[in-house]
């Protein structure tokens, strides 16, 4: 089971987990996401879309580093946490990729259900690690 959990978990995380430690960025989880306004421009909904990959990208990185500090302890709720948390920010991750091809008409239903996914998945964060507020 573990080393099942380790794929699923790990392997999408090292694709794109070191470019956030890389640039040395760190999240907050209470870090907002600037809300494009409705009929903006194309560059408003591009600026808009590269914060969701960035915040997507910090994520991943928090994602890969409670994976670490669970296998430390050998937690085994940490493997079910890790589990909902992975699906939750599966979920958040398609949605932001959604965002790249929306269309101007859809650009707003991509947008909420990113907004949604990305959500769901800081307050699961936050019920899972209320100490890393």
């Amino acid at each position: 089971m573990r080393i099942f959990f380790a794929s699923i978990v790990i392997g999408p995380l090292a694709l794109f987990g070191a470019l956030p430690a890389a640039a040395g960025q760190l999240i907050s989880s209470d870090t907002p996401i600037q809300l494009a306004a409705s009929g903006d421009s194309t560059t408003d909904r591009d600026t808009y879309a590269q914060k969701a990959r960035d915040d997507m990208h910090q994520w991943q990185q928090k994602l890969h580093d409670f994976d670490k500090k669970a296998k430390a302890k050998g937690q085994e709720e940490g493997n079910a946490a890790g589990n909902e948390l992975n699906a939750a920010w599966t979920k958040a991750d398609a949605e932001q990729r959604k965002l790249q091809s929306a269309s101007a008409e859809a650009w707003e239903s991509a947008k909420t259900s990113f907004e949604k996914a990305s959500n769901d998945l800081k307050d699961l964060w936050d019920k899972i690690r209320p100490d890393d507020k």
